[in-house]
């Protein structure tokens, strides 16, 4: 063989070699890829009209966002009490709730207990179910943009919508209505007395037989954060404290005003 067949034989052996070198990185290529295996790549068809809704019902029934506990009230209480605090516990029956009654400070309370006359069905993360004359209300936190003065007028105004509520375990005689709820100008009356109180300008004045810690001449100027400027809200706010055992007074004494706390039983 010639010198220049050899050189011809060669050129056409690393030819060959390059290309099987350069289709076997092809493939290795192809394989890192991640399309070993496939051919062609193909596009769903597009569907026409609206998509199908997905079902959420399986994941609504593993409620997320809590359930709804059972007897849960839509009627706000108007009872003297404010919810300070909240311990929810699993089960449900240990779970504590913190209120407070009259201006009192706040105590811890559970399920079944009784608090200013009513009884806890069920504490909740944001209310507390109440039981009040056969009826359920609830007893949620106070609105933290409202002063003390704007919540008591809400509480009455509340208190003043709602019917009279049949006391726990009066049952009315065949043929007989239920009897009403008490006016509270009797509780009031009661208030007065107990306190040897008379209405002034801006107020009610303290008489010589006030109850201790009282001075005679003392100027009650509100109760439990509520004004007394006003005869029928006075007439609200002393019947409140009278169902709550005590009430939280400002006086005006020798031009200085005082805090009081001042019990009514």
């Amino acid at each position: 063989m010639s010198p220049r067949q050899t050189r011809t034989l060669l050129d056409l052996l690393t030819g060959a070699v390059i290309v099987s070198v350069a289709i076997a990185l092809a493939g290795l290529t192809w394989r890192i890829a991640g399309h070993a295996g496939t051919g062609a790549i193909t596009v769903p068809p597009m569907r026409s009209g609206p998509a199908a809704a997905p079902d959420i019902a399986p994941a609504l029934a593993l409620a997320p966002f809590g359930r709804q506990a059972a007897g849960d009230a839509t009627q706000r209480t108007a009872l003297p009490l404010e919810l300070k605090g909240v311990v929810a516990a699993v089960p449900a029956s240990l779970s504590t709730a913190f209120i407070a009654e009259g201006g009192q400070p706040a105590k811890p309370f559970h399920v079944g207990e009784i608090v200013g006359g009513a009884t806890i069905q069920s504490i909740l993360r944001d209310r507390v179910i109440l039981a009040v004359g056969g009826q359920n209300q609830f007893l949620a936190f106070p609105d933290p943009t409202l002063s003390p003065e704007q919540r008591q007028a809400a509480a009455q105004a509340q208190s003043q919508s709602q019917p009279p509520v049949q006391p726990q375990g009066a049952v009315p005689g065949p043929g007989q209505p239920p009897s009403p709820a008490a006016p509270p100008v009797a509780n009031s009356a009661a208030v007065l007395q107990r306190l040897d109180a008379a209405p002034v300008s801006g107020g009610y004045r303290i008489g010589e037989n006030g109850p201790p810690g009282m001075v005679a001449g003392d100027v009650v100027q509100s109760v439990n954060g509520t004004p007394l400027s006003d005869p029928q809200a006075a007439n609200a706010a002393f019947a409140a404290a009278q169902a709550s055992g005590s009430a939280q007074l400002q006086v005006m004494r020798d031009g200085k005003r005082l805090t009081l706390t001042v019990p009514l039983r």
